[in-house]
């Protein structure tokens, strides 16, 4: 800054100057944080980052079925699954699910069964499906998943009706309205 030449020093220009940068950076500063906000609620609303990549979480005796709105409360029984648009859908039983997804066809990202040993969660096209188990299920479909072929055929071993099935065969059964009339799922 200069000194005038009577001794005083420019106030006005120097003022001026100042808090027309102070704005000016204000203004720039206030820009960014607005774009940095609009990214934000963009990411929020395209569905917050959800990892489709795990099971969706499923709090036990509070979450309701996506099919019959009935409370989950049996783990080994539960399933779900990511739609691509990263919403989550869980049903008390998989027979249910799996009518739900012939009825309602989405695009998926992941879907998730239990095995009924364990209650671990699997990949439903890992696990291996037992129509007809002898089993009382929730929505009583009888269906029961289990994490490998020979635990399957075990299982069906003393059921006269049972049938092991890969996730794909138990699929096309509910698209071809099969899992329709089973016991609980009448209209």
């Amino acid at each position: 800054m200069e000194r005038m030449s009577s001794g005083q020093w420019p106030v006005g220009q120097w003022v001026s100057g100042s808090v027309g940068q102070w704005v000016g950076r204000r203004r720039s500063a206030a820009g960014v944080l607005c774009l940095a906000l609009a990214l934000l609620l963009a990411l929020a609303a395209c569905g917050g980052g959800e990892d489709t990549t795990q099971p969706p979480e499923i709090l036990y005796g509070q979450d309701v079925c996506d099919e019959c709105d009935m409370i989950i409360s049996e783990e080994k029984y539960a399933s779900a699954y990511w739609t691509a648009e990263g919403e989550a859908r869980r049903f008390d039983d998989v027979g249910e699910m799996l009518v739900f997804m012939a009825r309602s066809p989405e695009a998926t990202a992941s879907i998730w069964v239990h095995d009924i040993n364990s209650a671990t969660w699997l990949p439903a096209e890992e696990a291996w499906f037992v129509m007809n188990s002898g089993l009382r299920t929730p929505m009583g479909t009888g269906i029961a998943v289990l994490a490998d072929e020979q635990s399957a055929r075990a299982l069906a071993f003393d059921q006269p009706e049972a049938v092991v099935l890969t996730y794909s065969e138990i699929v096309a059964r509910a698209e071809a309205g099969e899992l329709e009339n089973v016991a609980g799922m009448g209209d």
